[in-house]
């Protein structure tokens, strides 16, 4: 069974590896560019209309994303607020029993 909500988590993770492979000396424009091809996208989704969690390994690698998220780039009420409740559908739904 495929979960959209951790593909999604695994697609801007490895988005993020990408950007972070990139030459330290871009420019701003460069950056912001590449942003836009990489994780940018993936983390705009995960702030606006993340997939419900369709199973236990999906709810939890998203709430171990906001963890993640918080400890690096501190408060973020949209993506914490959003994922979390696409990762709480997995059990509101009875699916965690």
């Amino acid at each position: 069974m495929t979960d959209p909500l951790l593909d999604l988590v695994r697609e801007y993770r490895h988005q993020i590896e990408v950007f972070n492979a990139s030459p330290p000396d871009m420019t701003a424009e460069e950056d912001d560019e590449l942003v836009a091809l990489t994780w940018g996208p993936h983390y705009e989704r995960l702030c606006t209309a993340p997939p419900d969690a369709t199973t236990l390994e999906g709810a939890v690698e998203a709430i171990r994303l906001i963890r993640w998220e918080e400890e690096r780039c501190g408060s973020q009420p949209d993506l914490t607020i959003n994922v979390l409740h696409a990762a709480l559908a997995f059990f509101d739904e009875g699916r965690g029993e």
